[in-house]
C-alpha cells in the first residue's frame, strides 16, 4: 500500500512540477527528447544503501544530457534517512528535507519558482549562472531540555541567499524576532 502511494504521489509531483517553472524555462526544454530513464543505487561497504534516485538521458540534436530526476534519497550507514529530495525531469530540485541521524527533520526546502535566461539547451545545461531558484525554507532545532523539535527560523531564499523577511523561533513556539533580508 505504501508503494502504490508513493507512486502516486511522484506521478503527481511530475505532472504539477511544470508549476514552479517560468514560461522561459519550458520553452528552453521543449525539445529535449528522453531517451532512458533508469534507478541508481550506490551502497554502502556494509551492504546497506548510501543513495538511490533515478537517472534520466536525454538527447537534443546530436548532445546527450544525463540528469537526476524523480525522489532521491540518501542514508546513513545506521540505515536512517539523510535526506530525501524530488527532482523534475529536467534535474532542478523541487522539494528537500534533511535530517539528524536520530532521524529528527532539520531542514524543510520548498521551490516555489524556477526561471532562466539561458539562450538555448547547451548554456542550460552547461552552466548555473543563468537559473534562478526561489525556495521557502524552514530550519528546525532539537530542544534535548523540553524533549521536542521545533521550527527554528522559516523564510525565502533567492539562489541560496536570505530575502525578504525571516521570522525566528523560541522553544515553546512563540515569535522571537523578524528580519528583513
Amino acid at each position: 500500500m505504501k508503494r502504490i502511494l508513493t507512486i502516486i504521489f511522484l506521478l503527481l509531483i511530475f505532472n504539477l512540477s511544470n508549476s514552479q517553472q517560468s514560461d522561459r524555462v519550458k520553452e528552453i526544454v521543449k525539445e529535449l527528447k528522453e531517451v532512458e530513464s533508469k534507478p541508481d543505487t550506490i551502497f554502502y561497504g556494509n551492504g546497506k544503501i548510501w543513495w538511490k534516485s533515478t537517472l534520466t538521458t536525454y538527447n537534443y540534436n546530436s548532445e546527450t544530457f544525463s540528469l537526476y530526476t524523480g525522489e532521491q534519497i540518501q542514508y546513513y550507514k545506521n540505515g536512517k534517512i539523510a535526506n530525501e529530495s524530488i527532482y523534475d525531469k529536467y534535474g532542478n530540485l523541487l522539494s528537500w528535507n534533511g535530517y539528524d541521524r536520530d532521524g529528527n527533520k532539520t531542514i524543510e526546502s520548498v521551490t516555489t519558482e524556477i526561471d532562466s535566461n539561458a539562450k538555448n539547451l547547451i548554456e542550460f545545461f552547461e552552466s548555473e549562472k543563468h537559473i534562478t531558484f526561489k525556495r521557502d525554507v524552514k530550519y528546525y532545532k532539537c530542544s534535548n531540555k523540553l524533549g521536542i523539535c521545533y521550527l527554528y527560523k522559516e523564510g525565502q531564499t533567492i539562489n541560496g541567499k536570505k530575502s525578504g523577511i525571516w521570522k525566528f523561533y523560541k522553544e515553546n513556539g512563540d515569535l522571537k524576532k523578524e528580519k528583513r533580508y
